[in-house]
C-alpha cells in the first residue's frame, strides 16, 4: 500500500473520530465541558483547545507556513464553535494532506528540533489527536459520565468504512 493512501485513510479516520467524540461530547452539556478535572490540561474544554492548537501548529509545519504568527491563547467560545474548529482543522487535514503525492509525502521538512518526512509528521498530530480523545473519555468518566461514549478506535473506522 502506498503512503499516500494511507495517510488518506488515516485523516479521512481522524475526522471520523473527532466527529464522533464531538457530537457526544455537545450531549453532556457545557457545564461537564468546562468542569475542572485532573488531567494534562484540567477540562474537557482546554483538551480540545490544545487538539486544535495541535493540529494547527503541525499543519503549518506540514505545510511549510509560518510557525511565528500562531495564536494559541486560550479561547472562551461557545463549545459550539470550539467543536467546529476541531472538525474544520480536521477536514483541512483530509483536503490538504489527500493531495499531496508519495514525493510529497516522503519530503523531509524541519520542526522545530528535527527533521523527519512530512507523512511522520501527519501520522503524529493524528496521533495525538488519538491520545487527547482518549484523555477526554477517562475525564468524563471520573466526571461521572458513563452512557454512550464513543468507539472512536481504528479499527472500527476500518469496519464502517469497508
Amino acid at each position: 500500500m502506498s503512503i499516500k493512501k494511507i495517510i488518506s485513510r488515516y485523516t479521512r479516520y481522524n475526522h471520523w473520530a473527532n466527529e464522533e467524540m464531538t457530537k457526544w461530547l455537545k450531549t453532556l452539556g457545557d457545564n461537564l465541558f468546562y468542569k475542572e478535572t485532573p488531567s494534562s490540561f484540567g477540562s474537557i474544554h482546554l483538551t480540545v483547545q490544545h487538539m486544535i492548537d495541535a493540529q494547527t501548529f503541525w499543519f503549518a509545519i506540514i505545510t511549510e507556513a509560518d510557525v511565528t504568527k500562531l495564536d494559541e491563547s486560550i479561547r472562551s467560545d461557545t463549545t459550539d464553535s470550539i467543536i467546529n474548529d476541531l472538525l474544520a482543522g480536521s477536514q483541512q487535514m483530509i483536503d490538504k494532506y489527500g493531495s499531496y503525492t508519495e514525493d510529497e509525502l516522503l519530503k523531509q521538512l524541519p520542526a522545530t528540533d528535527m527533521i523527519k518526512c512530512r507523512y511522520e509528521y501527519i501520522l503524529h498530530v493524528i496521533n495525538h489527536n488519538s491520545y487527547h480523545r482518549g484523555q477526554i473519555v477517562t475525564m468524563s468518566r471520573c466526571l461521572g459520565v458513563v452512557d454512550n461514549i464513543p468507539v472512536t478506535d481504528y479499527d472500527v473506522f476500518l469496519w464502517l468504512e469497508h
